[in-house]
């Protein structure tokens, strides 16, 4: 589909482009980056951008909350910068600041002061409805209350954030079938959430986030509603979806969760405490 028909159907989509591509000329639309594609050179590629730049660059971030009188200093000067093709843990306890922290991570929030760099893109001053493109494009959420659709099949489900982004109907239909067999539901599409167990729903999700090629994946407490086997089968596909170059950020309170990862930041009272790389560590 023509880059300018899409344009002018959705207006923030042209401001959200417009934004992500400020610093270099126009140029031909492209086709469309297979799903395979690994995130980091598809997310480079698609923005004319260079795959060696961090995917978040996070800068002296503060975020205070007014309630009433009083000023709830949830952040406190985060800095942070995640590269692409990181498996990324956030641990911390209920009023570490750590879901505030994903809340800026994911575009749902807006620090208070300081820098927050998606891909490049200082997401400062951006309008709503252009923010709500970019977090569309650039982030996959996974849950832990799934959020699917309850009386749409897995199918539609999947394809939800393509018709939001204005893909026609064959290709989103296409990618969403590649993103389901890619999680190991091939033979699910058709199903409600209903029908499907936790472990399938959460993988329905995982699909659905994968189906846009974003900049990363963020999962808030993937596994808190999974019972310990499908769990480890939610965990299983995170791993399997890092060593094929996906950028994976897991928000979570649970240690073995945490321990998947490569990396694992540790926030408390709004700041971070530790920053670890416990699989090198124990190379060493």
């Amino acid at each position: 589909m023509p880059q300018g028909w899409r344009a002018s159907r959705r207006p923030s989509v042209l401001r959200a482009q417009r934004a992500l591509e400020a610093r270099r000329a126009p140029r031909p639309p492209q086709a469309p980056v297979a799903l395979d594609r690994p995130a980091g050179e598809r997310s480079a590629a698609r923005r004319g951008g260079h795959v060696n730049a961090p995917v978040i660059e996070i800068t002296d971030v503060r975020k205070t909350y007014a309630i009433g009188d009083i000023a709830v200093h949830a952040l406190r000067g985060i800095s942070l910068r995640v590269e692409r093709g990181e498996y990324l843990a956030i641990m911390g306890a209920s009023g570490s600041g750590k879901t505030t922290l994903m809340n800026i991570m994911g575009c749902l929030d807006t620090p208070t002061s300081g820098t927050y760099r998606l891909n490049g893109l200082d997401v400062r001053g951006i309008e709503e409805d252009t923010l709500a493109d970019v977090r569309n494009r650039e982030i996959g959420f996974v849950f832990q209350s799934f959020n699917l659709i309850p009386r749409t099949r897995a199918l539609a489900n999947v394809e939800l954030p393509l018709s939001y982004a204005g893909v026609p109907r064959a290709a989103r239909r296409d990618r969403a079938l590649r993103a389901l067999e890619r999680v190991g539901l091939a033979e699910r599409v058709q199903h409600l959430p209903s029908e499907l167990s936790g472990g399938q729903q959460q993988r329905v999700a995982i699909a659905r986030a994968l189906v846009t090629n974003p900049a990363i994946i963020l999962a808030d407490e993937p596994t808190g509603n999974l019972d310990t086997a499908a769990g480890a089968d939610v965990m299983a596909l995170f791993d399997r979806l890092t060593q094929q170059g996906r950028t994976v950020i897991l928000i979570t309170h649970e240690e073995h969760v945490a321990m998947h990862a490569r990396r694992v930041v540790r926030v408390r009272d709004g700041m971070i405490v530790s920053d670890e790389r416990p699989h090198l560590e124990g190379a060493v």
